[in-house]
């Protein structure tokens, strides 16, 4: 990178040098340029004389104010006139280089240029040269200056750009280095170093410890649902081959223990098939990607109730405002709905009641669960979202409740972007109520 910034740098301040030094010798040779024609033009007014005195003439215009400048004129007899000097300069020259159409520079003697233009007028032809001594010590003397000035930027500008990316990249360095070492060790507990300065490489080490502070999350959550899964499954499976023993040894001679156990191990298998279905819907709301639309809450509410109050032995009564819509996914509503009837139904007596009520306002759309069912105490309303968590193991399990039910029903809300609580009601009961953004009608023709 520094080899990169360096040769930038080289190419840059060459092309200022240069760019200079281009610009200067421009103005010296435009300067040059209207020199001669001030001269042209005077002698082309003594061209226009009857008897021109050349001698005379060329002694005024060039021995005070052009020293450098020689002359020669061709007569129309064929006369050739030379200025003092000008034989050794006119002669045999080689032009190098073409300006324009009258115009060159040629270079003889240790590359001093010659400024040579030709015109003719009146049957005369005069031969202009300028020894560009003085402009050529010039320009000399600025490619010294300019080169001393290229060679100075650059040692200055390469030592100041190595201290300043080194400065720059230490801490790039230092995060690099970070993540070679958390990638090796594979130790999730590590987190990078945040420096202040510069702000990319802050905002780098900020976001690569987030990533951690996430990664390290979902890896305990993993760790931790494995665990409870395992310990799920252990239970059913340990009283499954439990009553398998029991029908090796005894079934034979008592037929009751075959029924029996045949019951057990059936109601067994169907809640391992429940909870194992229950794992998997876990599994891919992990990985689902959230398709957010307007669907009508009050439609689906009213779609599930059809099929949900034939099953219901407890009172059930519904409060469905019409027109209520929200920004979610309509088959995770239709999930959540019937998971929590499904729950109000489980821990409701069968003297008691539940109701659903649908609406909203301008900003959220509701739907609130409730029932007459024992209260959650305070403690406990946060816990019963988690997976694997019962408020009462005893009753759970005889109601065949694996603690994952309520663990969904937050995901698919969260899907949802809402959110999910659960409240008491007086003098007796819970209310369990899922906020989602509001939508209108318009929102689901566009």
């Amino acid at each position: 990178m520094n080899f990169w910034y360096i040769l930038t740098l080289f190419l840059t301040v060459l092309f200022i040098g240069v760019a200079v030094l281009s610009i200067i010798s421009y103005q010296l040779y435009k300067g040059t340029e209207q020199e001669v024609q001030y001269v042209e033009n005077q002698l082309v007014q003594e061209s226009m004389e009857k008897n021109p005195d050349w001698t005379d003439t060329i002694a005024n215009i060039l021995y005070d104010q052009h020293p450098d400048l020689y002359v020669r004129i061709e007569t129309p007899d064929a006369k050739t006139i030379y200025s003092k000097g000008s034989e050794s300069i006119t002669d045999q020259n080689s032009y190098m280089i073409k300006l324009s159409l009258f115009s060159s520079i040629s270079f003889k003697k240790k590359f001093i240029p010659i400024y040579h233009h030709r015109a003719s007028y009146n049957g005369y032809t005069f031969d202009l040269y300028v020894r560009m001594d003085g402009i050529h010590n010039y320009i000399v003397i600025m490619i010294r200056v300019l080169a001393l000035c290229v060679i100075l930027g650059i040692v200055i500008g390469s030592l100041a750009i190595y201290q300043l990316s080194r400065r720059l990249n230490r801490p790039l360095m230092d995060v690099t280095e970070m993540i070679h070492q958390v990638t090796e060790t594979r130790d999730l507990k590590q987190r990078v170093l945040v420096a202040d300065q510069p702000r990319e490489v802050h905002d780098l080490a900020l976001s690569f410890n987030q990533l951690m502070n996430q990664l390290d999350r979902q890896i305990e959550r993993e760790r931790r649902f494995v665990s409870d899964a395992s310990h799920e499954l252990r239970t059913p499976l340990s009283a499954i081959r439990g009553h398998v023993e029991l029908i090796q040894r005894h079934g034979f001679g008592h037929p009751e223990v075959i029924d029996r156990s045949i019951h057990f191990v059936d109601q067994e298998s169907k809640r391992m098939q429940r909870l194992i279905e229950q794992l998997l819907m876990i599994a891919r709301l992990d990985r689902r990607s959230k398709l957010l639309e307007t669907v009508n809450l009050s439609m689906i509410a009213k779609n599930v109730i059809a099929d949900y109050t034939s099953s219901v032995a407890q009172h059930f009564t519904a409060d469905i405002a019409d027109g209520t819509y929200a920004l979610a996914n309509e088959d995770y509503v239709h999930q959540v709905l019937v998971s929590l009837l499904g729950n109000a139904k489980k821990y409701t007596p069968d003297d008691g009641w539940i109701k659903i009520n649908v609406n909203g306002d301008h900003q959220f759309s509701y739907i609130r669960v409730q029932n007459s069912g024992p209260r959650i105490p305070d403690e406990e309303k946060k816990k019963i979202f988690t997976r694997f968590y019962r408020l009462d193991q005893s009753r759970s399990s005889e109601a065949g409740g694996s603690g994952l039910g309520l663990a969904i029903v937050k995901e698919l809300v969260e899907l949802d972007e809402g959110k999910i609580w659960v409240e008491d009601l007086k003098p007796v009961g819970s209310e369990f109520i899922v906020r989602l953004k509001a939508r209108t009608a318009i929102d689901l023709n566009a």
